[in-house]
């Protein structure tokens, strides 16, 4: 009989553990940001973050990544500089593959190359901002969902 109740203790607990657990806590991949200059007068930011628990639900989902854009933008200078075009945020849920990047750079040699781009299956989403004529236009594109206007202020 006490086995039995060390077993019912045990499971309890896992249950209770799993329910405690934070839901959607991204990590921002700072060392991986970068600036994409083609044209020095249209540089694309890039932005890379792992969301560790991430919503089952897309449209909780939706509104947590909304959030987090919404407070990085809030500090974020980079849309004030006049070369700056848009931001790309670009989600990955963190996995065995994607915890890699927490603690190192992408890399590409001839032999190997380590690129957060090859685990797909860990992609969840990109949300782009885009300047217009005084205003922004902000998209969402959720796996491989169309793309969500989730705000839009360009004069007409």
């Amino acid at each position: 009989m006490t086995e039995i109740n060390k077993l019912i203790v045990l499971i309890a607990l896992a249950i209770l553990s799993s329910c405690t657990r934070k839901r959607n806590e991204f990590i921002p991949l700072e060392h991986m940001t970068f600036e994409n200059a083609y044209d020095k007068n249209a540089v694309k930011v890039s932005y890379y973050v792992l969301i560790d628990n991430p919503e089952t639900s897309d449209e909780k989902l939706k509104n947590a990544i909304n959030k987090y854009v919404r407070e990085r933008l809030r500090i974020n200078t980079s849309l004030a500089k006049g070369n700056v075009a848009s931001l790309n945020f670009v989600f990955y849920s963190k996995t065995r593959n994607t915890s890699y990047f927490i603690t190192h750079p992408e890399r590409s040699d001839k032999m190997s190359s380590e690129e957060i781009s090859n685990y797909k299956e860990d992609y969840i989403a990109t949300y782009q901002v885009k300047k217009c004529d005084q205003g922004a236009e902000e998209k969402l594109y959720l796996y491989d969902a169309p793309e969500e206007i989730v705000f839009y202020s360009c004069k007409q």
